[in-house]
């Protein structure tokens, strides 16, 4: 049995994945599966698998129907025979070191879970974000998935038996925060949680994010998902924080992604009540600037000007990127 089940959900991204794969590969702590999920993609990326399988023992490869993100994860820990389990995106990748010190602290400690730092990166910049939580209680780090620590599993090392222990698999039917859901859901449990500063995974940020498609759907969704929140947390002290966040987060993708859905007067009579919280939203000023404004009956001059002040970032990134 392997130590570490490494776990890759894959749909379309032959032109990426060969990075992540080989920065996998190259890791320093060797004793893991690396399991390559395709989820019914539609390029050359089962080809790439296909490849890959051929040149290590270590690395299995399956191809099912498209189910999404949480299927493709659902079925990753479904083949899975690791002691521990880590999941990666395709379009990141990772350092060398970082495995080997987050198995170290999980048998150390005993741990269930054991957290990390991670980096955010573009192609001209990189930024290490610490995760380290003020407390490594189950119901604290809870409060703070809400606030100072993301959801992702990816800087997550879990004993693989906490999702067959409590029953938890990763929600379907839902789009960006399948993690923090899933995340929450096993802190509600009283289980072990450890802390390794290192980071060794690089989140890639892509530019493309902030021009997802949006619609009526698209909210709906956002809305059922905060309901999902409520419905989970039901009688937990987190459950008020947990709800503010998630109709910030209904709030916020509207505004990113709205702009080829919504009017400025539309935008105006849905969202008009935020205007009074957007102060305590994790923006820069000038894009609190331009929410307000939205707020007020000004969204499509609003988010175009936040989209032209992140052009010129990319630009001014771009050139001194070029002159270092």
């Amino acid at each position: 049995m392997p130590a570490i089940s490494i776990i890759v959900p894959i749909f379309n991204m032959e032109h990426l994945m060969r990075r992540c794969i080989d920065s996998l590969l190259a890791q320093t702590f060797t004793d893991y599966e690396l399991l390559l999920i395709d989820d019914g993609s539609k390029d050359g990326s089962w080809s790439i698998c296909q490849e890959y399988a051929h040149k290590d023992a270590r690395i299995g490869i399956y191809h099912k129907e498209n189910g999404g993100l949480s299927d493709a994860r659902n079925y990753g820990l479904s083949k899975a025979i690791g002691k521990y389990t880590i999941f990666a995106d395709p379009d990141d990748w990772v350092s060398p070191e970082g495995l080997d010190r987050l198995y170290a602290t999980a048998e150390r400690e005993q741990a269930d879970m054991t957290m990390c730092d991670l980096y955010r990166e573009d192609e001209y910049s990189r930024h290490y974000v610490c995760q380290r939580p003020q407390s490594l209680q189950a119901e604290d780090v809870l409060k703070e998935l809400f606030a100072n620590i993301q959801g992702f599993t990816v800087n997550k090392l879990i004993r693989r038996d906490v999702y067959t222990r409590f029953g938890i698999s990763y929600p379907k039917g839902i789009y960006g925060c399948e993690d923090q859901y899933t995340m929450a859901a096993i802190l509600l449990h009283d289980i072990k949680i450890a802390y390794e500063p290192v980071a060794f995974y690089h989140y890639v940020y892509n530019s493309a994010s902030l021009t997802r498609h949006y619609d009526e759907c698209t909210y709906e969704v956002d809305v059922h998902v905060l309901e999902m929140f409520r419905t989970l947390l039901e009688g937990n002290a987190v459950q008020p924080i947990a709800v503010r966040s998630k109709e910030d987060a209904v709030f916020a993708r509207a505004f990113w992604n709205g702009r080829g859905y919504y009017s400025s007067t539309a935008f105006k009579q849905r969202f008009v009540s935020f205007r009074d919280r957007i102060s305590s939203l994790n923006e820069m000023t000038v894009v609190k600037g331009c929410m307000a404004a939205a707020c007020r009956g000004w969204y499509q001059p609003a988010i175009r000007m936040v989209f032209l002040l992140f052009r010129v970032k990319r630009l001014i990134k771009c050139v001194k990127s070029h002159i270092s």
